[in-house]
């Protein structure tokens, strides 16, 4: 005899699974702001902002016991939009920046602030620790000295904001003094003359005579 047919049971759905267990979650943002100020200047508390001249080469920094150096963005600026927009300000405000100038090549300079954004101009005025360092590799000033002119010409813009720059260097070669001791001296504008004779005091280089007056004191 053939085996009985076995009888079919009608398909059903599975029942539902059971809802995971819900948790309260909190992210980085639910923290007040002001203890996300507080988080982002315990990161930044031992970064050092360093502007390299144009024509370095790229290479990776290796740590010492200074702050460490920094050649591409702080990963913080990197995270996320937020926390970019939250962290530039403390950045532009509070870390010590450095910046090496070779032969009165303002270049790396200049294309630096050229990538800060204009509404954080203004905290970089805050920072009181901007530095310019100025080396000499030649034994004459360069003829071209556009990037130092153009430095110059946006240090005695009146309408923008102008952070403490603050010059550093050791003394230059006589030839390289007399050279900027008379281009000092030959400045029509007191605002440019102004800037470039904190970089004379900077590298030892006495200061010209017959300088243009303030035009305040006339005030």
């Amino acid at each position: 005899m053939p085996p009985p047919l076995l009888a079919l049971r009608p398909l059903q759905p599975a029942p539902p699974r059971a809802p995971p267990p819900t948790k309260d979650t909190t992210s980085f943002f639910d923290l007040p702001a002001e203890l996300r100020i507080e988080i982002y200047k315990l990161a930044l508390e031992r970064v050092v902002i360093h502007i390299l001249p144009t024509n370095s080469k790229n290479g990776t920094d290796t740590p010492d016991d200074n702050p460490r150096r920094l050649q591409m963005p702080h990963s913080l600026t990197r995270a996320s939009r937020q926390v970019r927009n939250e962290v530039l300000p403390l950045m532009h405000a509070s870390c010590p920046i450095k910046c090496a100038v070779t032969d009165f090549n303002f270049d790396g300079l200049l294309q630096w602030i050229k990538r800060v954004p204009p509404h954080e101009e203004t905290h970089l005025k805050k920072n009181k620790n901007l530095q310019i360092t100025l080396n000499t590799a030649e034994p004459n000033v360069p003829k071209i000295m556009d990037s130092m002119r153009k430095w110059l010409h946006m240090r005695a813009d009146r309408c923008r904001p102008q952070p403490d720059w603050k010059y550093a260097g050791s003394a230059v070669q006589n030839k390289v003094g007399a050279d900027l001791r008379r281009r000092t001296k030959r400045m029509t504008e007191f605002g440019k003359q102004k800037e470039m004779l904190k970089i004379l005091d900077a590298l030892n280089i006495s200061r010209p005579t017959g300088l243009l007056p303030d035009p305040e004191d006339s005030d």
